[in-house]
């Protein structure tokens, strides 16, 4: 099932802020990042027709949402809301907040059965919504945006206030929505770790503007947006896929165009896509193969160049003889000592535990 592009260039002004972004929501999931403030919101509002003074235009395929001052109405958008709080209709069971959706719904969607078992909300049904837990809340939001047969889903920061366990769950689920029920999506975060996990594509947002767009591996590698990135250390993502796993020594080893690496097992089979972040303050540099080593990961590079990162630190720019980017941060004296410059030949080690390693989204492709 194809999803529709929906597409937009939008204008909002309040006092103190302004929000005008061009950019369109494509198959898959497009994550809208960026710091507090940044408009990521504010922006979803405008799409779901819940900004009376947003301005532009707004278009679902071939349908107009709007342009300048004419808007269709959000009911008539069809857009399917998720919000951090799951805004149940607390006198209802879960099957009545359910079936009040379907009753609502104006065009062909998911079966409810399908989506209750989808989601595992068959022994809720019965339950009124306000003994829930926080992550059954969150299912039961999800699936009743699902029921009414949206044209387009927009979640804003759904899981924020879930335990690490519960989001994991959950996220897993919303990573298979567009291809299981061909739906566009827009998921608001402001956390790293979810945008690499789940997001086919990136809008970044910076003060009401549009900062950076692409893939999350693209964006995170890049030193241009590092400082829009709030926290994340530099270093870079790259795309991998399963190659072999040893039992023996509780390894997987992955495949990726920059070279193999080796990190804690698994459980995921053969062949399966993943993302790796490879921070720079864990990779260590060193100009002879090591012989004994506690990094099981050493790979050939060649220094590309040299970024000063303070009075004491360089951010050293390495390609790995299979073409990938890495970053290392070093002192100015251990660079000194490395007679690093551009074109030296050197080895990156990587300890395997320092890795962060995540699913790839079923849309995207592993090398």
């Amino acid at each position: 099932m194809t999803a529709p592009t929906l597409e937009f260039d939008v204008r909002l002004w309040r006092p103190g802020f302004a929000l005008q972004v061009a950019g369109s929501l494509q198959p898959g999931i497009t994550a809208l990042f960026g710091p507090s403030g940044s408009g990521k919101t504010t922006l979803l509002r405008c799409l779901a027709g819940l900004e009376p003074d947003c301005r532009g235009e707004v278009r679902l395929g071939e349908q107009v949402w709007q342009r300048e001052q004419r808007a269709l109405p959000a009911h008539a958008r069809r857009a399917g809301l998720v919000f951090q709080e799951a805004r149940l209709f607390g006198h209802h069971t879960v099957q009545g907040n359910l079936r009040y959706a379907q009753r609502r719904r104006r065009a062909a969607g998911p079966a409810l059965d399908d989506v209750v078992a989808a989601l595992g909300l068959q022994p809720l049904l019965d339950r009124r919504t306000g003994g829930l837990s926080g992550g059954e809340r969150q299912r039961v939001a999800l699936a009743r945006a699902l029921v009414a047969a949206p044209s387009i889903l927009l979640l804003d920061e759904p899981l924020a206030a879930l335990d690490a366990a519960r989001r994991a769950a959950i996220l897993a689920f919303i990573r298979e929505l567009p291809g299981r029920y061909g739906l566009p999506l827009a998921y608001v975060t402001h956390d790293q770790e979810e945008v690499l996990h789940l997001a086919d594509r990136v809008l970044l947002l910076r003060h009401g503007e549009r900062a950076g767009a692409g893939s999350a591996p693209e964006l995170f590698s890049d030193p241009a947006v590092w400082p829009l990135l709030g926290d994340a250390e530099p270093g870079v993502v790259w795309r991998a896929r399963v190659a072999a796993r040893d039992s023996a020594w509780g390894l997987t080893t992955l495949a990726a165009d920059g070279g193999r690496l080796q990190v804690p097992a698994l459980g995921l089979a053969t062949g399966c896509g993943v993302t790796v972040r490879i921070r720079a303050g864990n990779v260590l540099l060193a100009l002879d193969p090591p012989r004994a080593t506690s990094a099981l990961n050493a790979l050939p590079a060649r220094v590309r160049e040299l970024r000063g990162e303070g009075e004491a630190v360089l951010l050293v720019g390495l390609v790995t003889d299979g073409g990938g980017s890495l970053w290392a941060r070093v002192t100015r004296q251990a660079a000194s000592a490395l007679g690093l410059e551009p074109g030296r030949r050197l080895h990156a080690l990587i300890e395997a535990s320092s890795l962060a390693v995540g699913t790839l989204p079923a849309q995207a492709s592993a090398p």
